[in-house]
């Protein structure tokens, strides 16, 4: 990732540098971009698909980041612009340390088999964390971090609403179906 680095000295290429060599500490938020400022710094999407991000529809698209610690990059977007990134594989749960205590956690609301999962917000930086707790003391490890986001940086928690994150009693609520 450093190589890439020095070739595209953009503000953007420098947030997501951060981001995907797992330097959380240095991520300060999702500058303001297209989906075509992405393209433009690691190619064509490898796959892309209609997604949902929160309560909204967003476009998802991967991107394969040669020489990055988290394998690669996915991009949600809606109307060509930049929503939220994500790291193709989360960071170790050391990464997470030089944060110190998260600005907000919300409740588990999900889980991974065997784990119970929270978001873990700091919205002054624009990092959204999911981290995974053990259910049981025996499974190791613990804790770990099962997905890692970046958005723009938030002035309050209350801002990480609907454009970003849907409840899960929300997502019942509204679940269309039979």
């Amino acid at each position: 990732m450093k190589t890439v680095m020095t070739s595209m000295p953009t503000a953007l290429m420098n947030a997501l540098g951060a981001l995907l060599d797992f330097r959380l500490v240095d991520w300060t938020g999702l500058p303001p971009c297209l989906i075509s400022d992405v393209a433009s710094l690691f190619g064509a999407a490898l796959t892309a698909s209609d997604s949902h991000l929160g309560h909204y529809p967003a476009l998802r698209e991967t991107y394969s980041v040669a020489g990055s610690t988290a394998g690669g990059l996915v991009v949600y977007s809606r109307a060509h612009r930049v929503i939220a990134v994500e790291t193709a594989e989360p960071p170790p749960v050391e990464a997470m340390k030089p944060l110190g205590d998260p600005d907000i956690s919300k409740p588990p609301e999900f889980s991974l088999e065997d784990y119970s999962v929270r978001e873990s917000l700091y919205f002054r930086r624009g990092l959204v964390l999911s981290v995974a707790e053990a259910l049981t003391p025996d499974i190791t490890p613990t804790v770990k971090i099962a997905r890692c986001r970046g958005i723009r940086p938030l002035a309050a928690a209350h801002e990480y609403g609907a454009e970003y994150y849907l409840a899960l009693k929300n997502r019942l609520l509204f679940r269309s179906g039979n």
